[in-house]
């Protein structure tokens, strides 16, 4: 009877324990969870804070940087794509946009896919709805521009679309516009 009680009581203890470790663990998630989170955020905001230093923080100066940076996503730049650069940016700037900016452009360093989208998703609201339709049509126009629409290029789209806050729903709609045949 004593070796019984004696066994409860261990089981009890064993049971307490049990639960404070797990409670102790579930704060340990939640608190790396919120750590992650917060770093993130602040990666997201120095990413977007260069990009803005190096595109003078205008839409003109981003749309050109994301535009040879999608030129540059599959490793192989071609005239068609630096046509199709200067022909968008003509669009989005004005006619007076001048060819040499792209090539310019191509010659400085470079920003990369998460400095522009992390850019752009943190002022995406500072940019008007035609602004943002433009630029996706714009990155379009440079991804299709050399015959190819490889994964790298399918994937930067939907990050840039959900960065500027359009829904994955809604996008192959507005993207359909742009062009002809089948984007999913």
């Amino acid at each position: 009877m004593i070796s019984l009680l004696m066994l409860t009581q261990g089981a009890a203890e064993v049971t307490t324990s049990t639960n404070g470790g797990a409670v102790v663990a579930l704060f340990i998630v939640i608190a790396a969870i919120a750590l992650w989170i917060a770093l993130r955020a602040f990666v997201r905001n120095l990413q977007a804070k260069k990009t803005e230093t190096a595109t003078g923080g205008d839409f003109n100066g981003y749309a050109l940087a994301a535009l040879v940076n999608a030129a540059k996503l599959d490793g192989l730049v071609k005239d068609e794509e630096k046509r199709a650069i200067t022909s968008a940016m003509r669009e989005i700037a004005g006619e007076a946009f001048e060819a040499a900016a792209v090539e310019e452009a191509f010659a400085r360093p470079g920003l990369n896919e998460a400095e522009l989208v992390s850019f752009l998703a943190t002022r995406s609201n500072a940019f008007t709805r035609d602004q943002k339709a433009v630029l996706l049509k714009a990155l379009m126009a440079v991804f299709v521009s050399d015959g190819k629409f490889d994964e790298s290029e399918h994937s930067a789209l939907v990050d840039y679309t959900a960065a500027i806050g359009f829904d994955r729903e809604g996008a192959p709609q507005l993207l359909r516009s742009f062009t002809r045949g089948s984007i999913t």
